[in-house]
């Protein structure tokens, strides 16, 4: 999949840059990310070929393909290439490991020069918007990252300032908002974009998304959904109370390491309030209580007479939901199948039990995005959900029983032909992207 391989190497690229910001070429760390940056340039170039990714518009294209969840994993990469006035990289098979050197040299502001008849060209190949593909969720997309933006901004504020201003928040989730109600389908495949470099950060827009589109499902109107996403997006912002080494702590916390971590609901809350003042009392409500469970346990401790309010109890289903499928630096991503399984497991004690069959009622027993093993060993990616329950779901055949990648073929699925399920990370294939990719080429037809 080209999108899965621009990503690597722009993943690949950015480390390099870093590493040789801080050690000599010669370091080990250096010769490591070259190596890896070079692994990656092999698969994206073809032999005797070129490719060329730009990046303008707030999105990266391969040629004049969009990447469109690249796009969103990588976006900080696209202000990094803006700093240093690059629109777009023509890499010409074969690629020298010297020219690789060279581009994450000038990228750290290592080196002032690049060359010029290397392997590897800077803007030579520049393209303007209307050179570019257009994709349907363009406007959904700039939603997310302005969510991101936002977050980034408020968060670095409060580690710095120990406070931030609400404003940005309550734009980029009524952006978010509008865009879903028009792209439904769109943003909740949206909500499968995981970046583990920043997991706070997408973690808690996906949160938000996911959120909006449950609080639509029952009913909520817009008035009360907009400081429900707002107190979903900061549900985590106390974080920032809570020292690096205790949150990203691999083992079995200490005593007075979960006593920091309980600690962040309140500080969360009183951030919101102290930012937003009156008016922003359900956002602040949710981000108190997102760790509260329905049976009153958790924290901060709800007796069983005021359970946490309804509109925090749905937040901790998506906030589970969107944890467990995510990837972090101490634990591995699960799928979503396991995840449902895990909010069906604490209905009634942790989770409210009418919000988790609503979430699955909309996400489906195999949401969308989903990769499924089917009988006769081929992989299929879920579009969408049955329109009937135990029905067939609405699948895109992507590799047959051999194991041979093929063009993308729609299937209705039936339930029992689905052997197993896959992460994204343990197959060639972005969900995401392959939906949209396949929604382009529809509505170009």
């Amino acid at each position: 999949m080209s999108e899965r391989r621009t990503g690597a190497w722009l993943k690949s690229l950015r480390r390099l840059s870093r590493q040789v910001g801080l050690y000599p070429t010669g370091h080990p760390l250096t010769m490591e990310a070259l190596q890896a940056l070079r692994g990656a340039t092999d698969d994206l170039v073809p032999e005797g070929g070129q490719v060329v990714i730009s990046a303008t518009e707030n999105a990266f294209y391969r040629n004049r393909t969009i990447m469109p969840h690249v796009s969103l994993e990588y976006h900080s990469f696209i202000r990094e290439l803006d700093e240093r006035g690059v629109e777009s990289m023509t890499a010409i098979h074969p690629v020298t490991d010297q020219d690789l050197l060279d581009l994450a040299a000038f990228l750290a502001n290592v080196s002032g020069d690049f060359p010029a008849d290397g392997s590897i060209l800077l803007n030579e190949r520049y393209l303007t918007p209307e050179d570019l593909e257009a994709a349907p969720t363009s406007e959904l997309r700039r939603s997310y990252v302005s969510s991101l933006d936002a977050l980034r901004g408020v968060t670095g504020t409060m580690t710095t300032e120990g406070r931030f201003e609400m404003a940005p928040v309550v734009t980029a989730v009524e952006g978010l908002f509008e865009q879903s109600v028009t792209q439904s389908s769109a943003s909740l495949l949206l909500s499968t974009v995981k970046s583990h470099d920043e997991y706070t950060f997408y973690h808690s827009v996906n949160v938000c998304i996911l959120a909006l589109a449950v609080g639509r499902m029952i009913g909520i109107d817009r008035k009360h959904l907009i400081p429900i996403g707002v107190g979903a997006v900061l549900h985590d912002i106390g974080k920032t109370a809570v020292s690096t080494s205790v949150l990203n702590y691999p083992g079995r916390l200490d005593q007075e390491q979960w006593k920091e971590i309980t600690l962040h609901p309140q500080e969360g809350a009183l951030a919101i309030l102290a930012a937003g003042g009156p008016g922003h009392e359900i956002s602040a409500t949710v981000a108190f209580e997102h760790h509260a469970r329905f049976d009153g346990a958790g924290y901060p401790g709800i007796t069983r007479q005021r359970r946490p309010h309804v509109y925090s109890r749905l937040v901790a289903v998506t906030d589970t939901y969107d944890a467990i499928t995510t990837r972090r630096s101490y634990r591995r991503a699960e799928t979503p199948n396991h995840a449902l399984n895990a909010l069906l497991g604490g209905m009634g004690e942790s989770y409210d039990p009418d919000l988790v069959r609503t979430f699955i009622d909309m996400m489906g027993i195999y949401p969308p995005g989903s990769i499924l093993e089917i009988a006769g060993g081929g992989l299929a990616v879920v579009v969408s959900k049955s329109s009937e329950p135990g029905g067939p779901l609405e699948a895109l055949l992507v590799r047959d029983g051999g194991g041979r990648d093929i063009e993308p073929e729609h299937m209705a699925l039936e339930p029992h032909q689905v052997t197993g399920q896959l992460l994204a990370e343990q197959t060639d294939i972005d969900p995401a992207a392959l939906l949209e990719s396949v929604e382009t080429s529809v509505q170009a037809v």
